[in-house]
């Protein structure tokens, strides 16, 4: 077994589609009445599910998955193989090849987008019941489906599959109850049953849903109320009507003043406000001067308009808007998520506030309460919005294990040539350059994205490569068909796997064929880079920060495919998965998370993380697993002083300690002599007698201020005034052994 400490003579990252209504909870079309709730999350880019309380429940394994499950069933892809697994992780159902995508399921049917970019209806069993030729197939919990052709025409499909309304109109909109507002073309609107058949004819304006057995209809500029079957109700005489009904509460214009009214016309209230907008559990959003307020349904303020916008209220909570992102409040107005996140996106029963983020590629999780209970990451291989050529060498560090050889960071030479199209012999060239860009894999796929680094840092080139099966051969196609095409796909043979080159045409006219030369060069990862992680095995130490979290150095876990912790809670006969979730390269750190479902939880950290500072000559003490193979995994002590506080060359970033560490040390927690963590082993000076290095725990830190994983660091001392044996005897089954793998 290896294991690896650095030395200094090498050293070398909803909108909530919520239920319009008074109950307490949104309804949830299931087959099964113990339908599980599990919500996908990621990591290291594999998809894996965990409940509500956010224990895991299958391991991340998938290649791509929907966002949670229904009916027990959800869409997953694994390799080639794509369709529904169950709660346990197995696929129960294999999908048709052209299915790209599959929604969520409502009493065992869901909505799946092709691979054409159309979509249709699928079951629990695989079986498509409506072909992919809509635009787009939208839910309508009620009943079924709303569908759009590719024409912009709507229809409505039930839960079989049948068309009960074909796409011929121009507004259709959901059940409620048991009548859906439809318009026509001619811009008059009506109201169908759940057979499709006219129930009120295409006689209004305007026409909205049902509610309290009232719709608000819109005849010659004036809103009315009808009652279903579409007699006019003569008690609402108002200057206008503003909302429908809901929770027997609709809100009209009386002269200058908004009133809230019942269904008997009787008024409750008067709304001081610029606009209101429909009640959901008891509650409705108003605006006044520009923000946004909650009242209840006697018209008292119980949230003031301090907000950008406020959205209907589920389980008492409602999302907020500020700066465009969205976050959680309660019925009284108190933050209980802030406005940090792109969207909400599941609500059902809200057994956990779900939102998207980066760009609706990642999903953060808190309870009701905001606690954070999960957000997805990506190895410690999170990119800035522009990154840099080092955020990039960040990035292929941690992937090292996983990079194919195209993957990389290339300096590119182009040169734009022309040749005459009567005379070929007549070539010239009208210029050049060169750039940086980075090439990346699509997940598991043989498609390979090219970045720009430097010049455009947060944009795409307009080619991708291809591999061609397990071949050295890459296709070059375009990575937007509705972009001009000037030319057929072309390819390149990688021969060197760290230099190739390829000539594509980039436009034509009646005279000359014009072309672009390009040349790639890898300027990173090295071949030597490549070699250093091609190991077995090796081990590092690292120590618990907070429940689940582990620190250690970024040396001990680069190039890792697979991370194993050993004796948490003091059991070395287990093992548990963890991912890198935060790092820093050049402070040599790393933060893992223990993502396992055999894993409950850390015991209680009996140590305090970095609320002292030493001074030199301070006693210290390192505990960890050093050279395994020969000394076994029980933790070992040892212990020394303050030496310097600079390290190597006067990095100030560090501790020089005379504690005596060896290879497998590194990672894993020095303490001063009252049971604190002050730093983090990293290191031996290969030239010098009882020369080490620790990392101050400051920037430790700051990875974990930075990370954004919303890990509050142990901060409790609970072996202060014990003797330096009972303080080991505490703490250490809180220290780790590292298990790596390049495999």
């Amino acid at each position: 077994m290896k294991t690896r400490l650095f030395t200094y003579s090498l050293l070398f990252m909803i909108v909530c589609v919520m239920t319009i209504s008074c109950s307490s909870k949104s309804e949830v079309f299931t087959d099964n009445a113990e339908s599980q709730e599990l919500y996908r999350i990621q990591v290291g880019g594999k998809c894996g599910f965990i409940n509500e309380k956010g224990k895991l429940v299958i391991e991340p394994q998938f290649d791509r998955a929907y966002w949670y499950f229904s009916d027990n069933v959800c869409f997953a892809e694994l390799g080639e193989r794509k369709g529904l697994i169950d709660v346990d992780g197995k696929f129960v159902a294999e999908l048709d090849a052209s299915i790209n995508w599959v929604r969520q399921f409502r009493k065992g049917v869901a909505t799946f987008r092709a691979n054409n970019g159309k979509e249709g209806i699928v079951n629990k069993s695989g079986e498509i019941l409506l072909p992919a030729t809509f635009k787009e197939v939208f839910y309508d919990e009620n009943n079924g489906f709303l569908v759009e052709d590719t024409l912009g025409n709507y229809g409505y499909v039930n839960y079989q599959g049948d068309i009960i309304l074909p796409c011929q109109n121009k507004v259709v909109r959901t059940f409620n109850e048991g009548l859906m507002v439809v318009g026509n073309k001619n811009n008059k609107y009506g109201y169908v049953d759940t057979k499709g058949a006219w129930a009120i004819d295409t006689i209004y304006d305007d026409a909205r849903d049902f509610g309290n057995g009232l719709a608000r209809v819109k005849v010659d500029e004036k809103w009315q109320f009808i009652e279903h079957n579409g007699n006019v109700v003569s008690r609402f005489n108002y200057d206008d009507i503003l909302t429908g009904f809901s929770c027997n509460r609709a809100f009209v214009k009386n002269g200058n003043a908004i009133e809230m009214i019942d269904s008997d016309g009787k008024k409750i209230a008067i709304v001081e406000a610029d606009s209101v907008f429909g009640f959901s559990e008891g509650f409705a959003t108003f605006k006044k001067n520009g923000k946004y307020g909650k009242i209840d349904i006697d018209g008292n303020v119980v949230i003031q308009p301090l907000f950008e916008n406020l959205l209907s209220t589920n389980n008492g909570l409602s999302v907020f808007i500020k700066n465009n992102k969205q976050g959680v409040v309660d019925t009284v107005g108190n933050v209980i998520v802030d406005a940090i996140h792109e969207e909400m996106f599941h609500c059902d029963g809200f057994s956990l506030l779900c939102f998207e983020d980066d760009n609706w590629s990642k999903g953060t999780y808190y309870d009701c309460k905001g606690q954070l209970i999960w957000k997805d990451m990506d190895n410690g291989r999170q990119l800035p919005n522009k990154p840099t050529k080092e955020d990039w060498k960040s990035f292929f560090d941690a992937k090292l294990a996983d990079l194919d050889p195209i993957e990389g960071l290339y300096y590119v030479e182009y040169t734009n040539t022309y040749q005459n199209r009567t005379n070929p012999s007549i070539v010239g060239s009208n210029g050049g350059g060169a750039m940086f860009w980075a090439i990346t894999r699509k997940s598991s796929t043989n498609s390979f994205v090219v970045h720009f680094v430097e010049d455009k840092p947060n944009m795409v080139w307009m080619k991708k490569f291809e591999k061609i099966g397990d071949s050295n051969k890459y296709a070059i196609i375009d990575y937007d068909t509705t972009w001009p095409k000037f030319a057929d796909n072309s390819s390149f043979v990688m021969e060197d796997p760290y230099a190739f080159e390829f000539q594509l045409e980039q436009s034509h006219n009646s005279n000359y064929n014009f072309y672009v030369n390009y040349t790639f060069t890898q300027d990173y990862p090295s071949s030597s880079v490549f070699e250093q992680v091609q190991q077995p095995e090796w081990t590092g130490t690292g120590f618990a920060i907070a429940d689940g979290y582990v620190a250690t150095n970024y040396h001990v876990t680069n190039g890792a495919k697979t991370i194993m912790v050993r004796g948490i809670n003091g059991d070395m006969k287990e093992a548990y998965k963890g991912f890198v979730v935060a790092s820093d390269r050049e402070h040599d750190l790393a933060i893992i998370k223990i993502v396992d479902k055999e894993f409950d939880a850390f015991e209680i950290i009996p140590y305090c993380i970095g609320k002292s500072i030493p001074e030199v000559g301070d006693e210290v003490f390192v505990l960890g697993f050093p050279m395994t193979n020969t000394m076994g995994q029980e933790v070992k002590l040892t212990d020394g002083i303050i030496s310097a506080a600079s390290g190597f060359k006067g990095d100030q970033s560090m501790y020089q300690i005379s504690a005596a560490v060896q290879p497998g040390n590194s990672g894993g927690p020095l303490f001063d002599n009252e049971g604190n963590v002050i730093g983090i082993v990293c290191a031996k000076h290969a030239d010098a007698e009882n020369a080490n290095y620790a990392i101050k725990v400051s920037y430790l830190y700051s990875l974990v201020n930075s990370s954004g994983l919303g890990i509050k660091m142990a901060d409790g001392n609970k072996v202060k005034s014990k003797s330096l044996s009972q303080k080991v005897k505490q703490v250490k089954p809180f220290v780790y052994l590292i298990e790596c793998y390049s495999h």
